[in-house]
């Protein structure tokens, strides 16, 4: 009689729920395998696929592990999840609120983050900028130009210019020259990105309580004193 294939100990792994590492309790593991035998020299590959939950939210994911039996043991596999681990979650404001001029443009860029594709996510934030600059100023024929506009507009002061040029300048090298931006300026590109989509989230917010405030009531005017005064 064969025996019951021992479960597997929880392990850590990252929640996108939860949003950072958790314990998971190990579900479900199906292991997949074969084997070559080439030259009488046996070699076996395969796969562990693991059915994840966190032991905290219960939110549930999948890993996979590709293995070989040719493999150094001392540099373990990384596993592929599904979905893909959230490197950077999108913020509390854009989750309880859809921006159309931006929305699938927005989504894009933070799928390009969890799969890590860095140069992607540059370009598509390079992107926005373009499109909330055109939106907002129109299109003004380059891009100093544009920058200078918004100034002009009261749009964006002085000390916000520089951020907006340097998101510029960080896009156009990864789209132009090839070059692949770290996680640190890539995420700091993403800090500008949000706060320029912030900023006209709020302006529409400023609008709509605006328009649902009622007004104030006129002030009543004073009475006039009717009393004479009293003659000398």
């Amino acid at each position: 009689m064969s025996s019951k294939p021992q479960a597997e100990k929880p392990r850590w792994s990252h929640c996108n729920e939860c949003g950072h590492e958790t314990l998971h309790k190990v579900v479900k593991l199906i292991r997949k395998s074969r084997d070559f035998n080439d030259d009488d020299y046996p070699v076996s590959v395969g796969s562990n696929w693991r059915i994840l939950q966190c032991c905290g939210c219960q939110e549930v994911s999948m890993s996979r592990t590709d293995w070989c039996s040719e493999d150094d043991p001392h540099d373990p596999a990384v596993p592929a999840y599904f979905p893909p681990r959230v490197s950077r979650r999108k913020p509390d404001w854009l989750v309880r609120r859809e921006v159309p001029s931006y929305q699938g443009l927005l989504d894009e860029v933070y799928a390009a983050l969890h799969a890590d594709s860095r140069r992607l996510a540059m370009m598509g934030a390079r992107a926005i900028i373009d499109k909330a600059m055109a939106k907002l100023v129109g299109d003004q024929g380059s891009f100093a130009q544009g920058v200078q506009a918004l100034v002009d507009a009261g749009l964006i002061g002085k000390p916000e210019r520089p951020l907006i040029e340097a998101a510029f300048d960080a896009g156009s090298a990864t789209m132009h020259r090839g070059h692949q931006p770290t996680a640190d300026s890539l995420n700091t590109v993403i800090d500008i990105v949000e706060r320029i989509v912030h900023a006209e989230v709020l302006a529409e917010k400023a609008k709509e309580l605006a328009a649902a405030t009622p007004p104030r009531p006129p002030r009543a005017p004073k009475p006039k004193n009717t009393q004479k005064k009293a003659s000398k």
